[in-house]
């Protein structure tokens, strides 16, 4: 069922999802002119002052951890793996959790980027520098992702499937998206991210609570119906269903939740969002209050997946879109009741999430471009604030436009190969030099950059000779096959050896008088915090 057959059967052509994506960005823009009056220096461009509340920023670390391919594919996974869907979805609260362990000495190292957080550590500029490449290779991936399902969306749901359709949706909306975050800063992306978390929640609890009113407000039936409708309980309610039920796929299953867990809890727009708190204890604070909603989000959208399982079934879902990223539209234009009122919202909601999800990604990528590689890399310090914010807008909109040059170059390619490899490379590369920065005596600057570069060389041989590369009908490559790891997500296997690669490069490098002397000052910042922005 196509977005013209769904829009159709609810009585609504594409004009009403048309309009509210419309008021959608005025909104938007407004709230970010607004909230960037006065990004004049770079504590305000990047981290708002640090002046936002332990309950502002939980809401918009909450929407940190809602991208648009988790909203979309999570209720597909659901509604087409059951029990393997419903087990990812916990991992992404437990994602959250290893954040909660990590907010509170990240924010009192007083700096923003990975570059300066792992500099606070080591001396020199090679620690900033790595760290500010290893941040934009994966911003920079994670941006296509984006930006690629964020033309397929829109496309959707306007119900326009011509030649170069979605491309076009791609341009337009990504550069709309780019122009955002030059204005708005953190402030205006913290805005943006609140209102995201009220619409999509609300979206969610919604379409669960329409779906579970048809089955008599009674869970039972609706877990019954919807195993029912895709294979039986002893099928949907047992691991298997997303990867198989040979050991392989079971590895597989493994692997996606740890790439979920270790991953997703240290992205770089992630680290940026903990460094605006206005102390260590209340990033801690705001972490504990997103554990409790990322907690009941996912819970709303395991229910969301299965009542798309129980209204729809996996046949039907399956049949418009094999990964099930279309499962959200389908199930709000069935549940419509010809008002088209659910698709429309769950249009916005989609939308609104692609905003804030590439806003956040570019402010991160602009932050190392602009911050660590040009101010404190590049002219050591010498640029006036002032200089450095218009160097970081710049940044913004060369970074925006080479991403959307990509994500519209790569349109046609499987997108699943720079997903994996992305979330592969933040849990094999940035965890470990963070927690190794943090809480290691004996880490040196040597191990540092042989956990950054060799987990980088590490996940790209991997994912290259992956199933999602090639050697499958979803690989990057369908119809070639030189593959010879046998899993699509890496982290079971890259995870261990950034960790390795750190132990191991510490272990045949000597600290330096001057890395000792660093180390003893970091651990006193990590105790009491610092309240100076970073300037070095």
């Amino acid at each position: 069922m196509s977005a013209g057959e769904v829009l159709a059967a609810t009585g609504s052509g594409p004009f009403a999802p048309l309009t509210a994506l419309l008021l959608v960005v005025v909104v938007s823009f407004l709230l970010c002119l607004m909230a960037g009056v006065g990004n004049d220096t770079v504590a305000d461009f990047f981290t708002a002052n640090r002046s936002l509340s332990a309950a502002r920023n939980a809401l918009a670390l909450c929407g940190d951890y809602i991208p648009t391919t988790a909203l979309l594919s999570y209720v597909g996974a659901v509604a087409l793996g059951g029990y393997d869907g419903m087990i990812v979805a916990v991992s992404a609260v437990a994602g959250l959790g290893v954040l909660l362990l990590l907010a509170e000495p990240l924010r009192n190292t007083g700096r923003f980027t990975l570059g300066g957080i792992l500099e606070s550590r080591m001396t020199g500029r090679a620690a900033r520098g790595a760290g500010a490449v290893i941040t934009v290779i994966v911003c920079l991936l994670l941006m296509v992702v984006q930006l690629t399902v964020a033309g397929d969306v829109t496309a959707y749901v306007l119900g326009v499937d011509g030649p170069g359709a979605a491309q076009v949706c791609t341009v337009l909306v990504g550069l709309l998206i780019v122009s955002f975050a030059a204005f708005g800063g953190m402030r205006g992306s913290s805005m943006i991210e609140v209102g995201k978390v009220i619409v999509v929640f609300g979206t969610v609890v919604a379409l669960s609570c329409v779906a579970l009113s048809r089955s008599d407000w009674d869970l039972g039936t609706l877990l019954e119906t919807a195993a029912g409708h895709s294979g039986g309980a002893g099928s949907f309610y047992a691991p298997g269903l997303l990867y198989g039920h040979t050991t392989t796929g079971g590895l597989d299953l493994v692997s996606l939740c740890v790439t979920v867990v270790l991953g997703s809890s240290v992205l770089p727009h992630v680290l940026l969002r903990v460094s605006a708190s206005r102390s260590g204890p209340a990033a801690r604070r705001a972490s504990s209050a997103a554990v409790v909603m990322i907690t009941l989000f996912y819970g709303a959208m395991v229910l969301t997946g299965l009542s798309a399982a129980a209204t729809l079934g996996a046949g039907v879902i399956a049949s418009d879109d094999p990964q099930g990223n279309s499962a959200l539209f389908l199930l709000a234009g069935t549940l419509a009741d010809g008002t088209g009122l659910l698709f429309t919202v769950v249009a916005c909601a989609a939308f609104i999430t692609v905003l804030s999800t590439v806003a956040g990604l570019t402010l991160a990528a602009s932050a190392s471009l602009a911050h660590d590689l040009y101010a404190q890399v590049c002219r050591r310090g010498a640029d006036s604030e002032r200089r450095e914010v218009n160097v970081a807008r710049a940044a913004v909109m060369v970074f925006g436009v080479v991403s959307v040059y990509l994500a519209v170059t790569l349109h046609q390619w499987s997108i699943v190969a720079l997903a994996s490899f992305a979330a592969a490379l933040t849990a094999s590369a940035i965890l470990p030099a963070l927690v190794y920065s943090l809480f290691w005596k004996g880490f040196t600057r040597t191990g540092l950059l042989w956990t950054l570069y060799g987990s980088l060389v590490c996940c790209a041989v991997l994912e290259a000779f992956g199933p999602a590369v090639s050697g499958g009908p979803l690989a990057l490559f369908p119809a070639r096959d030189f593959h010879w790891f046998p899993l699509q997500n890496i982290a079971l296997a890259s995870v261990p050896v950034g960790f390795l690669l750190g132990w191991a490069g510490s272990l045949l490098s000597r600290r330096s008088q001057a890395d000792q002397d660093r180390h003893a000052e970091t651990q006193t910042t990590l105790l009491l915090g610092r309240e100076p922005l970073d300037s070095l």
